[in-house]
Formats: structure tokens, C-alpha cells, sequence
């Protein structure tokens, strides 16, 4: 880590030395002619180099105090789950009653509560952490050892509880607390990667100014880590691979010693199976969501519902039913018209629509179906309708997705992982075509190179074959995540050689050395072996200016899809204008101004062609194409997450819920994950 924060420091001197020997050289052992051109292209690429270094370098923030960094961070945090809170609409007009207990012992998911409390000893009595939603910091900070697990059935609220704790832990706390910071574990493998390396690079891809470097730590996010600046508040556990749940708790002890605290949430059963795989969590208090009630509902769903004429709502029939309980009539009666029960309506009925609203996350798509709309909410005692609890809850889920959505969800559920990033929908490219695209474009600029040089027939035809197959190679080899959210996993480094763990260099840096080596050997049998030393340096240039775009800017706001999508688009396009003016005033110099136009073209075309933006474009027109998502991708998630059937989660959007996407999966032209 420290040599990646030193990698610019330590490239300057080669630049500089490579630049001037070539410049030297040349002017040296050539004639006024050369040595003119030669001056040119030294003074563009001179130029170009200092330029983008003192853009880059006016916005370092590697040198501000962490304290500093903390501070920005809590804004950032704040902001982003207060927007996704309103999003989800949690505090219009008051949150869903969620409430918790403590779980039975005998599911064996509570450590012992001396380690708990900190206090040594047998016979430690358990804390009283019952409560509400209202009260979710105070019994936080009830617990000595600042540990919680959070368990609850699907559609519990555990989500909605996280972000409520977030936001309160920032608002009511000190300064100097740590900064508690939401993250899903999806993206987590215990079993490759530790935790808080994971925990690192997660922070930088959501919060971009972490990834600045810091002596001693590599990043500021691993020196706020160390600090114990940073509350890890992870959700999702349950939706990591069955085996893979055990192997995370392990690896949660291991990784994080007291007095480390952390939040964890996981559905009920998963999590007691992981346990009984693996071990409890260290010092960790458990708590357990519990259902809503008929009373929970009448103070919830009755404040939703427009104001009638009098004091009842359109929900007021609907919660006397359920508040009447066993004493109805015959089961599976059907309801009146919109305005009233049938008295015949019976209890089981009751009991069926009580079970499926005692879910949180079944509330709100009701309050979204009825509350919003002014639709009558008895239709849900139709028993013919709907004559189990699923049908209701299937019901529910569909009413919360309008018929322009469905499509679109539906094929993303079938085909995108848990997290739904637009620069892997590359993948749901069919190879063949990709690698198509990928040789056409490649051929085609090779061969106008080729061409704008005068050669043969044979020679473009040899070159946009070798071309062709070269830049098909890379478009279907090389791994794309966008390079603003680029994670430093040991994987890859800065520097002009680029490795993985393993030693050999990536397909990216195979593409540089191909297409290098065609430009050197152009300049050589064209301009001479000194011509094709400058065009060598060129090249050098141009690769050291890519080290430069991959220092992460100096931003406090969380990374969203879009920005990251910016952010990417905006680096692919001053790539292809930096490669393709680098490299084509050096061809232009040397050769001719025909050639350097086409070497420009190719560069930049290219470029643009082996990055996540570039990639999705094509995506994105194919799928469109298809009839499987809109052009207008981006906009139609947003419109999604605003409406509450998606989740953000750092630069990647998520299925609101588990049960949501299932549903969505059902549909005939989901397809196959």
C-alpha cells in the first residue's frame, strides 16, 4: 500500500529521464528537419504531462487529518441514508412500529452475556434490550461491548431499523465517535478475502475520497479502520452462500478483537444454521424483530389513509375486522362492495390477512396499494381472489411494481446478481457477438492506419486481421469495474506493469504492449529505428497519464450509479482524447499528418472500446434493441429506486427486497439467472 501512495513520486524521474534521453538522442545524431519535429512532439507530450499533473494534484486531499476525513465522511453518510429514508418514505408521517425481543435461549445465536457486559464471571444477568424503533441507539448504547445482531424474519424492517440507527447514531453523537457506515455484505467471500481488507476497499468504492493515500496505511479509509474510527454496520448476511455465512462469523471474530464493535443483521433461521456451523459472535448481543400487531396497524395504517368526512379511514372496516379477532362469522366468507365487510367475513379470514400485514415490509406495499391510491383495502378479504396467504403477498408485490417497470425488473432479476451494477451488463452479452464488435472495430482502425501509410493490399489485409483478433482478445479477456470504483484488492497496482497476484500481467497492459509494438514497428520502417524510439516514449507518455487519472478525486459525497457512470464516461473520454493526441502528433510529426490522423482515430476508438462505459454503451443499445430493457437505463433505475422497488447501495442498485425480486422472477420473460 505504501509503495501505491509513493507510485508517483517514484514514476517522475523515469518519465522525465526516459523523455530527455530520447530528445538527446535524436536531436544528437539527426539533422535540423528531425530534430524540429522531434521538438514538437517533446514539447506536446511535456505539456500534456504537466498539465494533467497539476489538475490532478490540486485536488489531492492525501494530506488532510483524519479527524478531517471522519468528519467528511459522517456528512456524507448522513446524507445519503436521510435520502434514502425519505425515499422510502419511513418517517411519513411516522415510522412502521417495528419492535424486538430477545431470542430464545435456546436457539443457542447469544454469546454469554459476561462477555457482553465485559464483565467476568459466571451467572451475568441478560440486559433488558427490548424496545421500539424510537429506541434502537439507546439500546445500542446499553451494551458494553457495542456488538448487536439484528434477526428477523423476511420483511421484519431490519433494513429500515439499520438506517434509522445510522442516522441516529450521527445525530445524538460526539465528534470523536466512531462513524457509523452501512454496508451490505454481498460482495463479501470470507473464504478468499479477509475482512477488514474487504471492509477497506468496500469504503473506498462507496466513498471515494477514502481511497486517498495515507502514509503508514496505504488509504485513509484503512487508517480510519485502524483508528477505530468506523462502526461496520453490515446487513445481508443471510444472503451471502449458505457455507460461506459460517466461514463470516469466524471470520468477524478474528478480524475484529474487542473493543471493535459492530451491527450485523441476518434473517432468523440462516443465521442460527451459520451459527450452529460456525460459532456466535463474540460479545455480541442478539435481538429479534417481532410482528406487527392489530393494534400496531390501526396506529399506523389509519394515519396513512386520506382523511375521510369523518374520523374513520378506508382502512377503519378493514381494522375492526382484524381487531375483532375470533369472533366473526364462518371462514372464507367474501366481502361486500367497496365501502364495507360482509359480516359473514370469518375469522381464519382474519387471521390470514393479519399474518400476512404483520410484516413490515407487507404494511408498506398495503399502505402503497391502498393508502396512496384511495383503493378499497377490503378486496383483501376476497378469499376467492386470493385464498392463501402467498396469493395476498403476491398481490401486494405486484401492485407495488406499475406495468412499465415489470418488464425491465423482471429481466434484471433473472439475469443481474444480487447487486444490479451497469457495467456488468456486458455479461448478458452473448460472447460471440461481443467478441464480433470487439474484431470489427479493432480491423477496421488497424486497416485505416495500414492504409493512411500507403501499404499494400496484402499488409492492410494482414494488419486488420491481427488488429481484429488482438482487440477481440481483449474486449472478451479483460474484467471491467469502473474506475472511479476500481477496489484495491492486491489484484492490481499502479505503475506502467500491472499484476494480479498471481505475476502475470493483465490483458490490459497486453493490449499496450501489442498495440505499442505496432506503432514502434510502423515508425521504424517508416521513419527510421530513431523515429520509432520517439514514438516509444510517446507511448510511455501516454500509459504514465493513465497512472495519473486513477488517483481517486478528492469528493465527500457517497458514489451513486450515475455519478459513477459519469465519473467513468468523463476518464474514458480524456483517455481517448490524451492516447489519441499523444500518440497521433507523434505519428503526425514523424510521418505524415494522413497518418497521425488515423493513429489518432485508432487510439481513441479503441480506448474508448476498453472501458466499463464504453462496454455498457454497447450494452445497453443491444439490450435495447432486444426488447429486455429501456435506453434510458440509468434513468429508468433512478425512477425505480425512487419509487422505492429498488435500494442504493454505494454505486450499485439492489431489489428492495428478497421477496420482490422473487416475484419478479416468476414473470415469463425474467428468464434464467
Amino acid at each position: 500500500m505504501r509503495r501505491l501512495a509513493r507510485s508517483h513520486r517514484t514514476l517522475i524521474p523515469f518519465l522525465v529521464t526516459a523523455l530527455l534521453a530520447i530528445a538527446v538522442t535524436l536531436i544528437w545524431q539527426s539533422g535540423l528537419e528531425t530534430a524540429d519535429r522531434v521538438a514538437g512532439v517533446g514539447s506536446f507530450v511535456l505539456g500534456s504531462v504537466t498539465l494533467l499533473v497539476a489538475l490532478r494534484t490540486r485536488g489531492s486531499s492525501g494530506g488532510r487529518p483524519l479527524d478531517e476525513h471522519r468528519a467528511a465522511l459522517r456528512e456524507a453518510v448522513r446524507e445519503q441514508w436521510r435520502a434514502e429514508e425519505r425515499l422510502r418514505r419511513v418517517q411519513d408521517p411516522a415510522p412502521i412500529p417495528v419492535r424486538w425481543a430477545l431470542p430464545d435461549p435456546a436457539t443457542g445465536v447469544q454469546d454469554h452475556w459476561a462477555n457482553v457486559r465485559r464483565a467476568g464471571g459466571p451467572g451475568v444477568a441478560a440486559l433488558d434490550l427490548a424496545g421500539r424503533i424510537e429506541d434502537i441507539t439507546g439500546v445500542f448504547r446499553r451494551i458494553p461491548s457495542r456488538r448487536l445482531v439484528v434477526l428477523g424474519d423476511a420483511g421484519s424492517g431490519k433494513s429500515v431499523l439499520l438506517i434509522r440507527l445510522v442516522l441516529d447514531l450521527i445525530a445524538t453523537g460526539d465528534p470523536d465517535d466512531p462513524v457509523p457506515v452501512l454496508l451490505p455484505l454481498t460482495s463479501w467471500e470470507p473464504e478468499q478475502r479477509d475482512f477488514p481488507g474487504w471492509l477497506a476497499d468496500r469504503l473506498t468504492a462507496d466513498y471515494p475520497a477514502l481511497a486517498a493515500p495515507h502514509p503508514g496505511f496505504g488509504t485513509v479509509a484503512a487508517a480510519l479502520l485502524a483508528g477505530d474510527r468506523i462502526l461496520p454496520v453490515l446487513d445481508g448476511l443471510d444472503e451471502l452462500p449458505g457455507p460461506a455465512q459460517a466461514a463470516a462469523l469466524l471470520a468477524l471474530n478474528a478480524a475484529l478483537p474487542q473493543p471493535a464493535g459492530f451491527v450485523v443483521a441476518a434473517r432468523t433461521e440462516p443465521y442460527r444454521a451459520a451459527v450452529h456451523a460456525g460459532d456466535v459472535l463474540t460479545g455480541a448481543a442478539v435481538i429479534r424483530l417481532q410482528p406487527l400487531t392489530v393494534a400496531d396497524l390501526g396506529g399506523y395504517l389509519t394515519l396513512t389513509a386520506r382523511p375521510g368526512g369523518g374520523p374513520s379511514t378506508l382502512w377503519g372496516p378493514v381494522l375492526r375486522r382484524l381487531a375483532a379477532g375470533p369472533a366473526g362469522g364462518p371462514a372464507g366468507a367474501v366481502p361486500g362492495s367497496a365501502g364495507g365487510l360482509d359480516a359473514g367475513a370469518g375469522a381464519g379470514r382474519a387471521a390470514l390477512v393479519a399474518g400476512v400485514l404483520s410484516s413490515p415490509l407487507m404494511t408498506s406495499l398495503a399502505r402503497a396499494a391502498y393508502s396512496d391510491t384511495g383503493a378499497d383495502p377490503a378486496e383483501m378479504f376476497d378469499a376467492h381472489r386470493f385464498p392463501t396467504a402467498a396469493e395476498l403477498e403476491k398481490h401486494l408485490l405486484d401492485r407495488a411494481v406499475p406495468a412499465g417497470f415489470r418488464r425491465g425488473l423482471s429481466w434484471l432479476a433473472g439475469h443481474a446478481p444480487a447487486d444490479i451494477a451497469w457495467w456488468r451488463l456486458t455479461a448478458a452479452l452473448p460472447r460471440p457477438l461481443l467478441g464480433g464488435i470487439g474484431a470489427a472495430i479493432g480491423a477496421a482502425t488497424f486497416a485505416a492506419v495500414a492504409l493512411s501509410l500507403g501499404a499494400g493490399t496484402r499488409v492492410i489485409g494482414a494488419t486488420a486481421v491481427l488488429g481484429g483478433a488482438a482487440t477481440a482478445l481483449v474486449v472478451l479477456r479483460q474484467p471491467l469495474v469502473p474506475a472511479a470504483a476500481r477496489l484495491r484488492t492486491g489484484r492490481r497496482t499502479r505503475g506502467l506493469w500491472v499484476r494480479g497476484r498471481t505475476g502475470p500481467p493483465t490483458v490490459g497492459v497486453v493490449g499496450w504492449l501489442t498495440g505499442g509494438a505496432a506503432l514502434a514497428a510502423t515508425l521504424w520502417f517508416t521513419a527510421g529505428p530513431l523515429a520509432a524510439l520517439a514514438g516509444c516514449g510517446a507511448i510511455a507518455a501516454a500509459r504514465a497519464l493513465d497512472v495519473w487519472l486513477d488517483v481517486p478525486a478528492d469528493v465527500t459525497a457517497a458514489a451513486s450509479p450515475a455519478a459513477l457512470l459519469r465519473s467513468d464516461r468523463r476518464t474514458a473520454l480524456t483517455r481517448a482524447v490524451i492516447r489519441g493526441g499523444i500518440l497521433g502528433a507523434t505519428a503526425a510529426a514523424l510521418i505524415s499528418a494522413p497518418a497521425g490522423l488515423a493513429v489518432a482515430a485508432a487510439a481513441a476508438v479503441t480506448s474508448v472500446l476498453f472501458t466499463a462505459w464504453g462496454r455498457f454503451t454497447i450494452a445497453r443499445g443491444w439490450l435495447a434493441l432486444r426488447g429486455r430493457l429501456p435506453w434510458r437505463l440509468m434513468t429508468f433505475l433512478a425512477d425505480a429506486h425512487r419509487r422505492g422497488l429498488l435500494r442504493q447501495a454505494g454505486g450499485v442498485y439492489q431489489f428492495r427486497h428478497a421477496l420482490l425480486r422473487e416475484r419478479l422472477l416468476s414473470e415469463p420473460h425474467a428468464g434464467a439467472s
